[in-house]
C-alpha cells in the first residue's frame, strides 16, 4: 500500500456506483492508469469540477490492495481545457484521439512523449485557431510513428525499392508498383510531402505547415484508415466525431 502523486490527464471517464467516478488518468510516471474518484457525483463535491474528462492536473493517489485501481485523494487541478467543452465536435474528436491513444498503449505503459503530443493536440484544440481536421490528422499518423507503425516513407515497405508509388494502408508504407497491395492510396507531392514532414518532424513543429482543405481531406482519410487496418479496430467514437462534424 502506498500513496502517490501523478501529473497526468483524464482521458476517459465512467459512473462507478453511486455518486462515484471511474477515471483513466494518462500519466508521465506511470502510462494510463485507472482510479476511482469517490463521492464526486454528490451535490456537495468539490472534485466533480476536477474529476472530468480532459483535466490535467496532478494527482494524489492511493493504491491499496487491488492494485489495478486506485484511489483519488485529491486533484490539483492544471488545466481543464475548458473552451472544449463549448464545441461539441472538438469535444466529440478529443473522446476518439483519447480512445486511439488508449489502443496503442493500453494500461500502464509509460510513454512521455505520446503524452505530450496528446497534450498538445488538445491544447491546439482548445486555444489556438487550428483546423480540426488537420490536428485529427496530424496526430493520427503522429501516433502511429511514436507507438512503433512508423510507416516506410523513402522506399518500398516489402522490398526497400527507392521507385515507390502509393502508400499501402495494410504493409504500412509507401510501395513499388511491384510490392502494391489491394490497400492502396495512390500519392500526389504534396500528400507525400505532408507525410513525409509529420513523421519526420519535431513533435513540437507537428502542426506547422499549411495545407488547402483537400490535402487534410486527404490526409485525414489516408491516416483514420491506417489506425483501423493497422489496429484491426473500429472507433465508434470516430463515427460519433463524424456525426457531429454533419449537424
Amino acid at each position: 500500500m502506498a500513496e502517490i502523486r501523478a501529473r497526468g490527464i483524464i482521458i476517459k471517464q465512467s459512473d462507478y456506483g453511486e455518486g462515484h467516478r471511474m477515471l483513466s488518468i494518462f500519466t508521465e510516471e506511470y502510462g494510463i492508469i485507472k482510479a476511482v474518484s469517490y463521492g464526486v457525483k454528490k451535490a456537495k463535491s468539490k472534485a466533480a469540477a476536477s474529476s472530468q474528462f480532459l483535466c490535467y492536473a496532478d494527482f494524489d493517489l492511493y493504491k491499496g490492495a487491488n492494485k489495478d485501481v486506485m484511489t483519488v485523494n485529491s486533484i490539483d487541478t492544471i488545466d481543464g481545457f475548458y473552451p472544449l467543452s463549448e464545441d461539441i465536435k472538438k469535444l466529440s474528436l478529443c473522446v476518439y484521439l483519447s480512445d486511439i491513444t488508449y489502443s496503442i498503449l493500453g494500461m500502464n505503459n509509460p510513454d512521455a512523449r505520446i503524452l505530450h503530443i496528446l497534450l498538445n493536440s488538445i491544447y491546439a484544440l482548445a486555444y489556438r485557431n487550428e483546423n480540426i481536421a488537420k490536428v485529427k490528422a496530424v496526430y493520427e499518423m503522429k501516433l502511429m510513428c511514436v507507438g512503433g507503425y512508423m510507416p516506410s516513407v523513402h522506399e518500398c515497405a516489402s522490398c526497400g525499392s527507392g521507385k515507390v508509388f502509393a502508400f499501402d494502408l495494410l504493409k504500412g508504407g509507401m510501395v513499388c508498383r511491384d510490392c502494391g497491395g489491394k490497400y492502396l492510396v495512390k500519392m500526389d507531392k504534396n500528400l507525400y510531402r505532408a507525410i513525409d514532414y509529420i513523421t519526420s518532424c519535431e513533435d513540437k513543429k507537428m502542426l506547422s505547415f499549411n495545407a488547402s482543405e483537400e490535402l487534410i481531406k486527404s490526409l485525414g482519410s489516408l491516416t483514420e484508415q491506417y489506425i483501423a487496418l493497422q489496429m484491426d479496430q473500429r472507433y465508434a467514437s470516430l463515427d460519433y466525431y463524424k456525426a457531429m462534424l454533419e449537424m
